[in-house]
């Protein structure tokens, strides 16, 4: 029988650190590190991030937090959500109109910038929403637990449901452009749609491990991430899948790509990788933290931030790479 992630690690991830190293070692010199800490002033964990360019974005968490910044995060202002729900996840289609999702069904809708959110009725407050993404302005999905699949064609003013088949529990939805999509999930799970999400195709992974996370750079090549340092990258758009090796044991929950060659992948224990060969091999980079990192986006090969645990949120504007070390001073 293959591991499987708790139904309710997506959620309680936010406030235990379940899936810790299995050996943790003492904090890294954050000094040595290429990641910089940006002061997000919330101690909730951080799990929803989008970002528009490498100025504007957003950021998500426990207890309602939704942060905003104008200037790559040099300074996070709090936008009033209204809620104390879990925000795990978050899409702007342009700086004014944008969404976030969260437990209990929970969706919110934002027509200026995130000033103030409005409730949108998702039609089921049992299930919690694990992922938000939107194709235009009214074309949208939401994937939640037990393979709950939400869509709507009116910028959220309806959303309906349906469930996916195998029924297991949905962890993240990614689009590379308005036709083509793909759905993570637990027990290998991935599904593709190749019209806009009218029709979805259950994709084989050859792996029963529970999958967090796909990021696609073209509609053939992409790659998704899960239990155990699990990374799968493909190229013919998902119809073969082939284990990248992450030299990590622990759990992956993010991953980005910027082009062809230049990703990251974060997770557990502070861990975040990086690749400059489109995942032929990767290395690990300090982070300076042993939080539980979530989510990763990147704007530019030398320009990327990560969100975790009581209120984590990095940054780098060079690549992660740690500084060069300083020459041994000659005695005098």
């Amino acid at each position: 029988m293959p591991t499987r992630l708790p139904l309710w690690l997506l959620f309680s991830i936010f406030f235990f650190a379940a899936c810790a190293p299995p050996t943790p070692e003492p904090p890294p010199d954050a000094t040595r590190s290429g990641w910089t800490a940006q002061t997000t002033g919330v101690a909730a964990a951080l799990g929803g991030l989008f970002f528009l360019d490498d100025k504007v974005g957003w950021a998500t968490g426990g207890k309602g937090v939704i942060l905003h910044t104008k200037d790559g995060g040099a300074h996070w202002t709090p936008q009033p959500s209204g809620v104390e729900n879990i925000l795990v996840s978050i899409f702007f289609i342009d700086a004014k109109r944008g969404w976030v999702v969260g437990d209990r069904g929970l969706i919110l809708q934002t027509a200026d910038g995130g000033r103030s959110w409005q409730h949108q009725e998702s039609g089921n407050k049992k299930k919690d929403i694990t992922s938000v993404v939107f194709l235009d302005r009214q074309r949208g999905f939401a994937v939640a637990l037990d393979g709950l699949l939400f869509s709507t064609v009116d910028g959220g003013g309806h959303w309906a449901s349906t469930v996916m088949t195998p029924k297991v529990t949905l962890t993240s939805i990614f689009f590379v452009n308005a036709k083509q999509g793909w759905i993570t999930g637990h027990g290998g799970a991935i599904f593709q749609t190749a019209d806009g999400g009218a029709t979805w195709r259950h994709q084989r992974t050859g792996d029963g491990k529970d999958l967090h996370r796909a990021f696609f750079v073209t509609p053939e090549i992409g790659w998704v991430v899960g239990f155990g340092g699990m990374i799968l990258h493909t190229t013919d758009g998902g119809a073969h899948w082939t284990p990248q090796t992450s030299g990590v044991p622990v759990h992956l929950l993010g991953v980005a790509f910027v082009d062809l060659k230049t990703g990251w992948a974060v997770g557990a224990g502070g861990t975040i990788l990086h690749t400059a060969d489109g995942g032929v091999t990767w290395a690990q980079q300090t982070s300076g933290t042993l939080e539980f990192l979530i989510h990763i986006v990147a704007a530019h090969p030398n320009t990327a931030w990560v969100v975790g645990r009581k209120g984590t949120l990095l940054h780098t504007n060079q690549g992660g790479a740690a500084p060069p070390s300083l020459p041994a001073q000659s005695p005098v």
